[in-house]
């Protein structure tokens, strides 16, 4: 049972968190690489791996944070059962990084106002890319300082116009989200220079694949290259969002081709084909008798691990909607994006692999 208390990290601002830091109470138990390329000033590094050797006075009440909240709660929970008052910080560095530090992907840019003579598109019904290629299209047929305004229903298009933004040096002048749509308006600006800056941490896999081998041989390639220190982002398209199914069958109710697909699906990970020796599924048995038996973790052991490493896992919501998946159908810890978001990731590695 969980013994601490919970808050959001932005319910702080920037500078009653870093007072906290100022103070030794605000502890960050990410990992030193993670901690070396940006942190909360005054934050103390105390990684979730050396927990066990955090010493220090039990009068304070300390504030723990990681990148997103898994790490953080396993830490306080570990403290709380040695006698410590902590607080969990969930959203953790990741929220605190967006509200105040990656302006990039702020929602909006407040700085900028709203014109007038702006012109409107309606992109409803259209999954990506559409929206984003027709956006490009259309921002490059208007002058430097003028607007367009867009109305989107694919609910990946808020993660993806962020990151094209981010891309192309355009400015996101507003995105508001309604239950149904996405409304933004961007302004054009002059052209950047797209020379892309590799870096020698990021790694980016699309997984197209729905059989059960290849999952894991991505799964075990995005572990391994978090642990070496690397970024890691997972793409999951078409057949490859089986894996990302939770481990229970969730029932949802569809019609027509959606419900054509789901009898053809596997409702759980564990029941993905085999890419060789299937064997109508007796492979499948024979496949996982055998990783259990050598102690090799399964696909949703390996995705647990994931998540627990704060790997991005970004379902590719085009290929949800051609396939009939629903959100409900999927963890809860994937994020939802397109090509636009894939992109905005790859630029900044020098490691991708297509499975």
């Amino acid at each position: 049972m969980k013994q601490f208390k919970e808050k959001h990290i932005n319910d702080f601002s920037k500078k009653e968190l870093e007072k906290l830091g100022a103070q030794g109470q605000l502890i960050d138990v990410r990992t030193p690489e993670e901690y070396e390329l940006n942190h909360i000033n005054g934050a103390t590094l105390h990684p979730v791996d050396e927990i066990a050797s955090f010493n220090t006075d039990k009068n304070k009440t300390y504030y723990i944070h990681c990148k997103s909240g898994n790490r953080s709660a396993k830490a306080s929970e570990y403290l709380s059962e040695q006698g410590y008052d902590v607080v969990n910080l969930d959203g953790g560095f990741k929220a605190f990084e967006e509200k105040y530090l990656n302006h990039d992907a702020l929602d909006e840019n407040t700085n900028v106002e709203i014109k007038n003579d702006r012109k409107k598109f309606n992109y409803s019904g259209l999954q990506c890319p559409g929206p984003i290629v027709n956006i490009s299209k259309e921002v490059k047929a208007i002058d430097v300082g003028d607007q367009i305004e867009v109305k989107v229903t694919d609910f990946g298009f808020q993660n993806d116009i962020k990151s094209w933004v981010n891309q192309t040096g355009h400015t996101l002048v507003s995105l508001k989200k309604s239950e149904n749509e996405i409304n933004a308006v961007i302004q054009k600006e002059k052209p950047k220079d797209m020379e892309v800056s590799h870096s020698a941490k990021g790694t980016t896999i699309v997984l197209f694949s729905g059989e059960l081998d290849k999952a894991v041989a991505a799964m075990i390639i995005a572990n391994g290259a978090k642990a070496a220190g690397r970024d890691v982002t997972i793409f999951f398209t078409f057949w490859g969002l089986n894996a990302l199914k939770k481990n229970q069958s969730v029932h949802v109710k569809k019609k027509g081709i959606a419900k054509m697909f789901d009898l053809m699906l596997p409702k759980t990970p564990v029941r993905m084909p085999l890419s060789k020796m299937n064997m109508f599924g007796l492979g499948n048995i024979m496949m996982r008798y055998v990783m259990k038996k050598k102690n090799v973790d399964s696909l949703p052991s390996l995705i647990d691990q994931a998540i627990d490493q704060d790997i991005k896992l970004i379902a590719c919501t085009m290929s949800m909607d051609v396939m009939g998946i629903q959100k409900e159908e999927l963890r809860d810890e994937v994020g939802y994006g397109g090509v636009g978001t894939y992109i905005g990731d790859t630029e900044k590695a020098s490691h991708n692999l297509f499975i």
